[in-house]
């Protein structure tokens, strides 16, 4: 476990900004920054981040809160694994006892399968220098490539001795469980409990997050006998590999710099790329380019101002001169197109890939030949088919249509336009039977997805309205006073936190914004006694009060108004949050609540917290009637008690209308009676709440 000191620091030194822009390419728009989210796609920028508060949230999705939360999402970490990422990050020192087997074997799965992964690669890396097979295979094998030594280091590339067994002994006897080995797929287990190394006699390339830890490998087959010749880490808990670009890491940085980032098929092309000198290069794992994959590299690109910096989302396919190169070329770039990139191609010479095209020349004359052979994507693929079509009639119109369909996925209204008039000049057809097409396909997508909207797959929960005990007769004739009479009726209120969620959720935000401010002061009377009785003339003795001002705190108002009508918060959260409030605040007279919240130790209650500080408070019906008054903080004596009155009115109405669904079934005429009289009371008590509040309430009337 990490010490409360140790965790106190981590939030201290981590830095929203800093830390969101690990992933996030961010400009400052007046005291926040803005960027395009990382949870979900989206095209134009909503979330933001608050230096001031050191949050972020996305105001599109939802997602966010203070840097652990952040880390905890887009990494998929546990609270405790977000904590020692942030730690490792800024360098803090946290103390922890070296885990026995049992304890690693009670680690969360996907913390040990980090773990795991982890160790492999300084496992793998290690053979390659300090074993005499992995030096004279291994590293062989990496200098007959072509690659540096220092290239080497950097992308933690290793071997995998050639023995059955090896790698899982060695790793079972460093503590590893058997069940974990396999599960990231560096071992494969047989029947009778039979070991085998996935990546045995091997040359390993370590697949890296963008964070840069280590979460699959690619293995290279060495010898001329064996008939895979890549291997890869399969699907687990921390590698998808459709959603991983071998190299990010590495490239991200430079991809900021450049605007710009080349795409290639294999690990050795980017590897012999960045020995050449262009670092801002990826590629996919193993896979065909998938969206997810654009995704994640969208989000690096400098594309913060969608509709200024065009020329920031730049990504060039660069593929071998074969047929299947330029095969996979013409079917990724429609694929980028839609995620509103800049899209070009570079061809390489029929002769060469990426690696033997940056081994074969140097750093200055491959940046030249990219440089002069980058053709953009449509007009790559429009002339590619062209002379084949051209005596074609029936090619020539599926081409036309499929470059249509390809400019129809283009999100920007002036771009298309560009590409109709180029291509239609290239094609020789009129630009009106492009703009057709277009508009066909286009008119197509948007009713598909009209469509979903009408219809969207989700269930709406339904809340059953339980039986609610008949008040007795004494009840039936006791108006008795506002105070009394709400905490008599709401005890009976069933406990669903949905009904009430809103006005629950308002009160929260008000104790988490505002929670140890002063809202009001009152005087308090109190005797006191005295230690030498004195008398009047006529004897009798005098009492002596004192008079004290004391200071009513948002936190005590709101546990004082809830507490003298019986009420609690139904969510647990909140509930939780409130009493903590109450609990923290009797105890530290220098307790701040948004700070104490925006960092709890709960990553739900963090959470919250920051969801809630991000929202400016948003005014019922009730409160636009009053008198508004410049700032929050200002209005607190106004706002709390309608704020609170509203979460009363609410219950109130709850009450009337299940009241008066009763009466809607068959009842004797003494329980009739006595459901109609609680009807009346409670009209009585929310037209009392309604008065205070400034609203006009209707009540319906009985049909009796």
């Amino acid at each position: 476990m990490i010490d409360r000191a140790t965790i106190d620091k981590i939030f201290e030194t981590a830095d929203i900004v800093d830390v969101v822009s690990d992933y996030v390419t961010l400009k400052r728009r007046g005291v926040n920054y803005i960027g395009l989210c990382p949870f979900h796609n989206e095209k134009t920028p909503s979330f933001t981040v608050s230096p001031a508060k050191n949050i972020c949230k996305c105001f599109g999705c939802g997602k966010g809160g203070n840097p652990v939360n952040f880390i905890m999402e887009l990494e998929n970490l546990s609270y405790f694994e977000a904590l020692k990422f942030l730690a490792k990050k800024y360098h803090i020192e946290i103390e922890e006892k070296e885990l026995s087997p049992e304890e690693i074997q009670k680690q969360n799965e996907r913390e040990s399968l980090m773990a795991v992964t982890e160790w492999s690669q300084q496992h793998f890396t290690s053979n390659l220098y300090n074993h005499i097979e992995g030096k004279a295979i291994g590293m062989s094998y990496f200098m007959h490539r072509g690659f540096r030594e220092d290239i080497i280091k950097k992308f933690q590339l290793g071997y995998a001795i050639d023995k059955r067994d090896e790698y899982t002994l060695a790793a079972q006897q460093k503590g590893y469980k058997l069940d974990y080995l396999e599960k990231t797929g560096l071992t494969i287990v047989k029947d009778n409990n039979y070991v085998i190394d996935r990546f045995h006699g091997r040359a390993i390339f370590p697949i890296h997050s963008i964070s840069g830890k280590v979460i699959a490998f690619g293995g290279r087959a060495i010898k001329k006998d064996d008939q895979v010749k890549y291997q890869n880490s399969p699907e687990s808990e921390i590698y998808h590999k459709s959603q991983a670009l071998y190299g990010v890491y590495f490239a991200k940085n430079a991809i900021i710099r450049e605007k710009k980032c080349y795409i290639v098929e294999g690990y050795c092309d980017v590897i012999s790329m960045v020995q050449a000198g262009i670092e801002n290069i990826v590629a996919p794992c193993g896979t065909a380019l998938t969206s997810e994959q654009i995704r994640l590299l969208r989000r690096i690109l400098p594309s913060v101002d969608n509709d200024k910096n065009e020329e920031n989302k730049n990504v060039t396919m660069m593929y071998d001169g074969d047929s299947a190169g330029i095969n996979a070329a013409l079917k990724n770039g429609k694929l980028l197109l839609e995620e509103g990139l800049n899209v070009k191609v570079v061809v390489l010479p029929p002769e060469d890939d990426p690696d033997t095209f940056a081994q074969n020349h140097n750093a200055s004359d491959v940046l030249a030949y990219l440089n002069e052979h980058e053709t953009d994507y449509i007009i790559f693929k429009t002339t590619h088919f062209l002379e084949e079509c051209r005596r074609d009639p029936i090619k020539k119109a599926q081409l036309i249509s499929d470059i249509a369909n390809t400019i129809a996925v283009i999100p920007d209204l002036i771009k298309r336009s560009v590409y109709v008039k180029e291509c239609a000049r290239i094609l020789e057809t009129d630009e009106k039977i492009f703009y057709a097409q277009i508009d066909k396909v286009r008119s197509a997508k948007l009713e598909n997805e009209i469509e979903r909207i009408k219809n969207p797959q989700v269930k709406t929960p339904s809340f059953l309205n339980p039986e609610i005990s008949s008040p007795t007769a004494n009840n039936a004739g006791n108006e008795g006073q506002t105070e009394t009479f709400v905490q008599s009726q709401t005890n009976q209120l069933p406990q669903i936190s949905g009904c009430f969620y809103d006005e629950e959720k308002n009160i929260i935000q008000i104790v988490v914004k505002y929670g140890e401010k002063v809202m009001c002061e009152v005087e308090k009377e109190t005797k006191i006694p005295l230690a030498d009785k004195e008398e009047r003339e006529d004897g009798e003795e005098e009492e002596k009060t004192e008079t004290t001002i004391q200071s009513i705190t948002v936190v005590k108002y709101v546990k004082n108004q809830l507490d003298s009508d019986g009420l609690t918060l139904n969510d647990a959260i909140f509930k939780q949050m409130l009493d903590e409030a109450v609990e923290q605040i009797s105890k530290n007279p220098n307790f701040c609540t948004e700070r104490y919240f925006i960092y709890h130790e709960n990553p739900i209650i963090s959470k919250m917290a920051s969801d809630l500080i991000s929202e400016p408070y948003q005014l019922s019906k009730i409160h636009t009637k009053m008198k508004k008054v410049e700032t929050d903080t200002d209005r607190l004596f106004e706002l709390v008690p309608h704020i609170v009155m509203d979460f009363k009115f609410k219950v109130i109405s709850y009450k009337i209308k299940t009241l008066q669904e009763k009466l809607r079934t068959p009842m004797k005429d003494n329980e009739l009676i006595c459901i109609m009289t609680e009807i009346q009371n409670l009209q009585k008590v929310s037209r009392t709440l309604a008065a205070k509040l400034g609203e006009i309430v209707y009540l319906p009337s009985s049909r009796f």
